[in-house]
């Protein structure tokens, strides 16, 4: 597992027998400044707890993206049981959907509860979809997640990972309702109309800035794809928001012909995020903002968008 968060306890079992709780850690403070730098997340409630504080928040704020990182690890984990037959030497994240009932903070104490919901099997590869829980000391999902993996195994064997769960029920974890904090948005909420622009983002990336990223979480930066890249992204549109705490969902979709980020030793890359707003709820004061990211004018996501509350 990750540095990112300190481990309390560990289920060894290689096949998850155990579950629904597949880790349990708590938030390290230094981690989050990390890996908001890793994915260029400068919000100053990432980075300094008195600019948390003022937005009334109890310690350090992780960037959205932070619990993708350590789901990767219990995904990577499952997938690489015995269970399915082999290591699994590639991963890939076809649909990801996270609720965010808040952020998590520095101190928070989580258990990261899983459960595969379905498992089909395709020649050499096998195509789970799992359901996930970050629950906090008081049970609570601060984050409920779904994701559907296409992991690849040896065609010989087949899998049996969905029989380690056919006698586990799922602990039922609604989508974890609105933070009663109100947001701290420095965009007019009713200045907004379906269809308008975000200002353009450029930036460039490096070989030694994937490296710092890998090093940081332990995920190779290009496994899951898009993970890496939507750091970027919500960091983009957090500086837009001017609260991270604003947003309540993450979701992405791979579509064919769009790859990760690739980058050589000794290059550099040029990046450039557009965002649009898709969609609005004024009962509830939210928005949907849809955002492509390119390298080099290719496109690097099938389908990406936050939702997120207004002041």
């Amino acid at each position: 597992m990750t540095d990112l968060a300190t481990p309390l306890s560990r289920n060894e079992s290689p096949s998850y027998h155990d579950l629904p709780t597949a880790w349990r850690g708590v938030v390290r403070e230094g981690a989050i400044r990390e890996f908001a730098r890793a994915v260029r997340n400068f919000h100053p409630a990432f980075l300094r707890a008195d600019a948390a504080h003022r937005l009334g928040h109890s310690g350090l704020v992780a960037p959205p993206t932070f619990a993708t990182v350590l789901l990767g690890h219990v995904y990577r984990e499952l997938l690489d049981s015995p269970r399915m037959g082999a290591r699994a030497p590639r991963v890939l994240h076809a649909d990801h959907v996270l609720d965010l009932a808040r952020p998590l903070l520095a101190g928070d104490r989580l258990d990261c509860r899983v459960h595969v919901e379905s498992s089909c099997y395709f020649s050499d590869y096998e195509v789970l979809t799992i359901r996930s829980a970050l629950v906090d000391r008081t049970g609570r999902a601060v984050h409920t997640g779904t994701t559907t993996v296409l992991g690849r195994v040896r065609a010989v064997t087949a899998s049996g990972i969905g029989e380690v769960f056919a006698d586990r029920p799922w602990t039922e974890h609604a989508i974890p309702g609105a933070d009663c904090r109100t947001p701290c948005t420095a965009v007019g909420f009713e200045s907004l109309a379906v269809g308008d622009a975000l200002p353009v983002q450029l930036l460039e990336v490096s070989a030694a800035d994937l490296a710092e990223y890998s090093a940081v979480t332990g995920l190779p930066s290009a496994e899951p794809p898009g993970v890496y890249e939507l750091g970027l992204a919500t960091g983009y549109l957090t500086d837009w928001l001017g609260d991270p705490a604003a947003i309540t969902r993450l979701r992405t979709q791979v579509a064919p012909g769009v790859h990760g980020l690739r980058v050589r030793p000794g290059q550099r890359v040029r990046l450039a995020l557009r965002g649009r707003i898709t969609a609005l709820d004024r009962r509830h004061r939210a928005a949907t903002l849809a955002v492509d990211l390119r390298c080099e004018g290719r496109r690097l996501f099938g389908y990406a968008a936050v939702e997120a509350r207004f002041r």
